[in-house]
């Protein structure tokens, strides 16, 4: 009896010590050190972590770290001109993170647990010979808007009478595409990238398929706030100085595409440079989603899309719109 019981109790603490064995990583990024180029699977890492690790790091402004409010948007198209011209993107990218495990195939687990906002933001529309935004008419030249958080970093004074509440999420999250691929960081797709929703917040969960060893997770893409739609193509462009994600290698999750979790609601996600084709996309995946996990028939997940799924665009930036659906957890049991 004595060498079972002392095998069950080594066994028990062996299995309560090992979340303490999850480390807690600190990654902090001057603008020189972000990463300005692609999406590609041949980044070097820039931090190797555990599965089940946390890691706390910064974000710096876009283009490069350069964006800044003090700038005219004669000086933010120039900036943004040269980099295109340069083949680089404008999103400034802290990472990549190498996560121990995750192998193609799985399915990278992101909490995002803590988002500290920066001082100060950015919003701008871009003139109608750009073609750029989702109303590319009417505005004869462009327009850039200086934003300050208040002490507190709660709310942003907009106008007279006009006050925003700061919600933080990062607008891109995103891991490796597949080997052999490039991707402008400005364009979702199964690899999460540029997804602008605003529901990432903290206390959300991003779920996102992996591709090559390792995941290679980035982030970029500073909001302090945004509604659906980000229709000008900005939102509250700002920097982190802190946001904390915690990242868990998921074997049992099989998954085309992202999607993300709150504490409210599962939200499926489906981009295409046509948003009719966006909104097929999201509609399939809640189908998905719905049979896969509430074992409804197609016909029936279909029938409740109608009646208790939201679609909402997402975003309708240059390149691949969004549209994501929130289905919610109030309705089961």
């Amino acid at each position: 009896m004595f060498p079972t019981l002392l095998f069950v109790l080594t066994l028990l603490l062996l299995l309560a010590a090992s979340p303490s064995e999850a480390k807690t990583h600190s990654f902090f990024i001057t603008k020189e050190q972000a990463y300005n180029g692609m999406l590609r699977s041949d980044i070097p890492p820039a931090l190797t972590i555990e599965d089940g690790d946390t890691v706390v790091f910064n974000t710096v402004m876009l283009m490069a770290g350069e964006l800044s409010p003090e700038m005219t948007f004669d000086e933010m198209f120039a900036l943004r001109t040269r980099m295109k011209e340069q083949g680089l993107g404008v999103y400034a990218f802290t990472g990549p993170f190498f996560v121990k495990g995750a192998e193609p195939g799985d399915v990278l687990e992101v909490r995002i647990k803590r988002i500290v906002p920066g001082k100060y933001a950015v919003t701008h529309i871009y003139p109608d010979d750009t073609g750029i935004g989702g109303l590319p008419e009417g505005f004869e030249t462009g327009y850039l808007k200086p934003l300050r958080l208040s002490e507190d970093k709660k709310s942003i004074p907009f106008a007279p009478g006009v006050t925003l509440p700061v919600r933080p999420f990062l607008g891109t999250m995103a891991v490796a595409p597949r080997p052999g691929e490039e991707h402008p960081p400005a364009v979702p797709g199964y690899f999460a990238g540029n997804m602008d929703n605003k529901e990432l917040g903290p206390g959300s969960t991003l779920y996102i398929p992996v591709n090559v060893p390792g995941a290679l997770f980035m982030a970029a893409d500073a909001h302090a706030v945004q509604g659906d739609g980000e229709v000008s193509i900005a939102a509250a462009e700002t920097y982190f100085e802190e946001v904390e994600m915690e990242f868990i290698v998921r074997k049992d999750l099989p998954l085309r595409f992202p999607m993300a979790e709150t504490p409210d609601h599962w939200i499926v996600m489906a981009f295409h440079k046509d948003l009719d084709e966006a909104m097929k996309g999201a509609i399939r995946e809640a189908i998905r989603f719905l049979e896969r996990e509430k074992r409804l028939t197609r016909k029936e997940a279909y029938s409740l899309c109608s009646l208790a799924v939201d679609f909402r665009v997402t975003q309708v930036v240059d390149g691949d719109k969004g549209v994501h659906g929130m289905i919610p957890k109030a309705i089961f049991g």
